[in-house]
Parts: structure tokens; C-alpha cells; sequence
């Protein structure tokens, strides 16, 4: 069976048609074994899993530089191969091997998909199945503690100075701010929070948003588009980490090329990303938070240009003359808006001690309270966040006794 990949770098774009390989195939059915596990709820015996799901459990202890390395010897081809690893959040030789493998061999398998016509409309879909249930949404609400008694939950304090008593919490709020601020003191067990430690957030994101006054759909066909850094992965991992957004690798979508009627007639709207760490922009850190942002600002629309003029040479020509909207999105404002610890958008890394079979628990030593989100297991992104729901309500159930 082919599959097709593309790269592209500044100076070229490489098209690359796979027929069978053996990274790909061995990426597929790591994928399959992990979804045949899924359908049985996550259900195994110990003693027999090493024989029941061999491709997952020799991958185990494999970085993705491990997987790759095994089958690929040309450097060229293990960093095509190993091109996605900015949407789990750390280079190959760091990444997990199996993540990488299972969600990239569902991608393979299966190919992606974009919620239609926005993002919002899923969430929009899950609350109205909560409300037709007879829950409720407590919107601009935030919960400043989950109060706990004897090691059980209790309920939890809203800011306003209300309590909601529940013989259940779950918390989709950061790990590192689940434990350490919200629950009391003495309530989580210190060998716990010592692994907690252990575990570092992930990278976080620069995004832009821009408004097109034309139709570019003439201009390119494509909807997403890898722009490399021409670096290795390690170097271009530095280079987010340090925050260069003129060398590091970048992604352009333009979601008007995936359905006609995204935008309004004659528009177009187009994303750049720019995975990014968290600390060139920490030195704004406290005077972002006390309202004065002069100087991040400043800084804001330095890197906004900056994208701009790399995707308008790279991948749309003539792109900064059709603007007319223009807005963007920093690690700050992503903490700003979820909370999450650095502005971190994967959760915990998928570190090879934090993934897989070694991935925190979605249950935690305070009996009631659950992990659910990019902060528990499988992780982040749309699939794993949702996953982790499901995780967390199989081990509600299963505690239960239902």
C-alpha cells in the first residue's frame, strides 16, 4: 500500500511516495495493536501482553531516533519521516517512539480531519449533550480549591465563594496547578508529587491568524504546509526553544482549501504556527500579568511580522498586501486563556518516562479525584485529550463499581 509525504524547504519542496516501507508499515501496525487494545477498553494481562501486542510493547522503550533508526539509515529520509514530531512536541530523539507511532499510524491509516465548519463546533456538541443530560456548565466560574477530607474528595470552592459538593472531581486543569495549588497541603502524597516534579511541561505555540481581502485559492492548493527550518530535528527543536523565529520550521493552513465556504466570498483565512518555548517570553511574564504589556506587545508584533514574511516567501506570494485582519497568540495568552503551566498546549511531554505504559494515571492517590485532558494519559491533542475523558470515566465506573 503507497503513502504519500511532502517536505518542504526553502530552497525546494521533496515529494516522496512510500510503497510498503517498513518505518510506515511498522508505524500502521503499532497503531492497530493500540486501537485493538482501546476497543478492549485498555483491558490485559500482564503476563500475556508482551505476546498479545508484540509492535507495542517492543517499542516501548524506544525513542522515535530508535524506531526510525532501525529500519532507515538516510538522514535525509528519517527526518521526512520523522516530520510530524512538532505536533506531539519533542524532536525523535527525545519523543516516545510509540506515541509517535500509534497516532502517526492512525494518520496513515486513516487519514485527518478538521471538526466543520470550526473547532468550537465540538465543544459546542459536548455541551449540549451534558445540558440535554441534565448537567450543568458554570461558565467565567473558576475553581480556586478541590477540598478533600481523609484522602477522599469532597467538592470543590469556586471563586465566588461557593462549594459544590462531589463524591467526584475531575480536573482537566494543569497537573502542576491540580496538585500544588488547588488541593490542600498534606492531601497528595510526597513520592507523588516528587514524580510530578520530574515531569517537565511541553513546548508551547506562536500562532497568527490572518483575514485575506481575496481569494487565494489561484495561489496554492494546498491546506497545510510544513515549512522547514532546513535544520536537523534537534537543532530545530533549540531553535523554538530559544525562541528564533527567523530559522526554526513553521506550519501555514489555509482551511478555505479544505472545504469551499470557510471564508466569506472572495477571502481567504490563512494560520501560521510557529511551535515555541516558553521562555523567551517569560521576561513578560509578571508585568503581563499586572496589565502593563508595552513591551510584550512590542515583541508580539515583531514575531507576527517576521512569520508573515517568511510564509509570504515560502509558501503565498504577495500575502502581506492582502491583509485586512490580523491577530496573534503567544504562550502567554495560551496560559492566559487555559491556565495550563507554561503555556504548555501538550500537557506533560511525551518524555520516554511519562508515555505509554509509563504515563501518569487519569486516577490519583486522592480517592474521587481524576486527571483528564493533555495532563494525563494518552495526552494531548484532540484524540488524546478526549481519550483521557473516556480513561478517566472507565476508572470512575470501575471504582464505582458499576
Amino acid at each position: 500500500m503507497p503513502y504519500e509525504m511532502s517536505w518542504h524547504e526553502p530552497d525546494r519542496v521533496i515529494y516522496i511516495r512510500l510503497s510498503g516501507g517498513v518505518t510506515v508499515e511498522e508505524m500502521i501496525a503499532i497503531s492497530e495493536e493500540e486501537n485493538r487494545l482501546h476497543l478492549k477498553k485498555g483491558r490485559f494481562f500482564k503476563l500475556f501482553f508482551p505476546f498479545q501486542y508484540r509492535k507495542m510493547w517492543n517499542v516501548r522503550n524506544k525513542t522515535l531516533a530508535d524506531l526510525i533508526n532501525a529500519h532507515v539509515k538516510n538522514t535525509e529520509l528519517q527526518e521526512i519521516l520523522a516530520a510530524l514530531w512538532g505536533y506531539y512536541g519533542l524532536p525523535p530523539s527525545k519523543l516516545s517512539g510509540f506515541y509517535y507511532a500509534n497516532v502517526t499510524g492512525g494518520y496513515l491509516r486513516n487519514g485527518s480531519y478538521y471538526i466543520r465548519q470550526r473547532s468550537q463546533d465540538l465543544s459546542n456538541a459536548i455541551a449540549r449533550v451534558i445540558e440535554e443530560n441534565g448537567g450543568r456548565i458554570l461558565y467565567d466560574s473558576t475553581v480556586d480549591r478541590i477540598t478533600v477530607a481523609k484522602g477522599v474528595v469532597k467538592g470543590v470552592e469556586l471563586s465566588g465563594g461557593e462549594t459544590l459538593p462531589a463524591r467526584a472531581v475531575v480536573s482537566n486543569a494543569s497537573a502542576p496547578t491540580t496538585f500544588q495549588k488547588m488541593v490542600p497541603a498534606g492531601a497528595v502524597p510526597e513520592d507523588y508529587l516528587k514524580k510530578l516534579r520530574g515531569y517537565k511541561p511541553s513546548i508551547s505555540s506562536f500562532s497568527v491568524w490572518l483575514g485575506l481581502n481575496r481569494d487565494i485559492r489561484d495561489i496554492t492548493d494546498a491546506f497545510s504546509t510544513h515549512v522547514s527550518s532546513g535544520l536537523s530535528s534537534d537543532q530545530d527543536y533549540q531553535a523554538k526553544l530559544d525562541g528564533d523565529i527567523k530559522k526554526g520550521s513553521f506550519g501555514v493552513a489555509i482551511y478555505d482549501n479544505i472545504f469551499k465556504g470557510y471564508s466569506a466570498p472572495g477571502t481567504s483565512t490563512v494560520q501560521l504556527i510557529f511551535i515555541s518555548g516558553y521562555e523567551p517570553w517569560r521576561r513578560f511574564e509578571s508585568n503581563y500579568k499586572e496589565g502593563n504589556k508595552t513591551a510584550y506587545h512590542r515583541e508580539k508584533a515583531r514575531w507576527t511580522d517576521i512569520l508573515i514574511k517568511r510564509a509570504e516567501g515560502d509558501v503565498i506570494p504577495g500575502l502581506s498586501s492582502m491583509i485586512e485582519v490580523k491577530e496573534a497568540a503567544t504562550p502567554l495568552t495560551n496560559w492566559r486563556y487555559t491556565g495550563n503551566t507554561d503555556g504548555a498546549i501538550y500537557g506533560f511531554e511525551q518524555s520516554m518516562d511519562n508515555a505509554y505504559m509509563n504515563r501518569i494515571e487519569n486516577h490519583t492517590p486522592i480517592k474521587g479525584l481524576y486527571l483528564a485532558g493533555a495532563w494525563g494519559n494518552p495526552g494531548g491533542g484532540y484524540t488524546g485529550a478526549m481519550r483521557s475523558g473516556e480513561k478517566a470515566f472507565q476508572a470512575l465506573m470501575e471504582e464505582w463499581g458499576n
